[in-house]
């Protein structure tokens, strides 16, 4: 009965908040004002919650392991209701930017902590499938009913998310959250090796500990597969970002608004689909994640001749390493330290990878670009984990 009370508490949280982040792309140009807004106030209000996200995993990430994952993710959802509950009700542009930055904020409370909790779970391989379908159901969902929801008034969706996130909430404070975390701690980020007993008897300032937690990250990346794998992520999301970023310039002579909506939504099915699957399959996670790459490599060949095809491959490849990347992640460490350091890496290929990428499009053209960066993404697969 546990597990039928305390997966719904989680699983609800990520679809509702990864709905809400969602539920504002198709209604942008509103929220920014209509004819009287700039393109900068929708990059402002769009941006935003990207930017507190990236800012918060990884300080978030190591509250949980100080004061218990349980009590980060109920910050997190808190957080989420209270800024979805301002961009629903208020027309200032300003409170709409910073609201999408503080929801940002409690995005990177909420997944260090709850990445952390799933894989202290028996079944913590399926149990990342199911996570991710419903986190990418979340945001499928959030653009396709705020589009349709906007004949009955341009934040119906957004409302209805966030009434969807108190619901969850109250799910996360009853008994229901308590049963996440059976003994209510995080777990503490230790390497496999180089364990200083000495450093670990000492009281230690914050300072101290900021520091200790700087020199584990660069003793993660340098002497551990966490480098390597973070090095993939960042790789697989830059591709992934590079060629969704650009798409719709590159393919304005060959597809419609409705086809290239119907192409990302492909994107989005797949991955979910292709999440489950990876969560149930008995192969370890070092071939879970070069499947992943081979698929979404694949997906960014065909994108220059079959855009539904490849946004197809493209989702399904991206669903599958993750969960093979964060299961390689937790056996080093399941602590939300680590998770939050490896979600850095998510942001910062979706960040980077078009910006990186731009550079390269006067010169060489899309379809060189896109090519090479599938190129430089199959050059993943020599790269050794375990």
């Amino acid at each position: 009965m546990s597990m039928n009370l305390k997966k719904p508490a989680l699983y609800s949280s990520v679809f509702a908040l990864q709905g809400l982040s969602n539920a504002v792309i198709p209604v942008l140009p509103e929220l920014a004002g209509g004819n009287s807004g700039s393109s900068a106030i929708s990059t402002f209000i769009f941006s935003g919650y990207f930017m507190g996200a990236l800012l918060a995993l990884v300080p978030l990430g190591i509250l949980a392991d100080r004061v218990g994952n349980l009590k980060v993710l109920r910050f997190g959802m808190l957080l989420t209701v209270f800024t979805g509950s301002f961009i629903a009700f208020s027309d200032n542009q300003w409170i709409l930017g910073i609201s999408r930055f503080l929801e940002g904020v409690g995005c990177g409370a909420f997944f260090p902590a709850a990445f952390s909790i799933i894989a202290e779970w028996e079944d913590s391989q399926q149990s990342l499938g199911e996570f991710n379908f419903l986190l990418n159901a979340g945001l499928a969902a959030g653009v396709l009913f705020s589009g349709l929801l906007a004949g009955f008034g341009i934040k119906t969706a957004i409302i209805s998310f966030t009434f969807l996130a108190v619901l969850s909430c109250i799910l996360l404070i009853s008994e229901a959250g308590e049963l996440l975390v059976p003994n209510r701690i995080g777990k503490k980020f230790t390497l496999p090796e180089n364990r200083n007993p000495a450093r670990n008897q000492q009281d230690l300032s914050l300072l101290h500990e900021i520091r200790s937690y700087l020199e584990k990250t660069r003793e993660s990346l340098l002497k551990t597969d966490f480098g390597r794998i973070w090095g993939i992520t960042v790789l697989l999301y830059g591709a992934m970002g590079l060629l969704t970023a650009n798409y719709a310039d590159y393919s304005a002579g060959f597809l419609t608004k409705p086809e290239l909506g119907l192409a990302i939504s492909a994107s989005y099915l797949a991955a979910m689909l292709s999440s489950l699957i990876a969560g149930r399959i008995a192969v370890n996670s070092k071939n879970i994640v070069k499947a992943g790459i081979v698929l979404a490599s694949a997906g960014i060949f065909l994108s220059v001749k079959l855009p539904l095809l490849a946004f197809f491959l493209m989702g399904a490849g991206g669903g599958t390493a993750v969960v093979g990347l964060i299961m390689a992640v937790s056996r080093i460490s399941p602590s939300g330290f680590a998770m939050g350091l490896f979600n850095t890496g998510i942001y910062a290929g979706l960040g980077l990878g078009p910006i990186f990428g731009s550079f390269f499009l006067e010169p060489f053209g899309y379809e060189a670009v896109f090519l090479g960066s599938a190129f430089v993404l199959l050059a993943m697969l020599f790269v050794e984990l375990e």
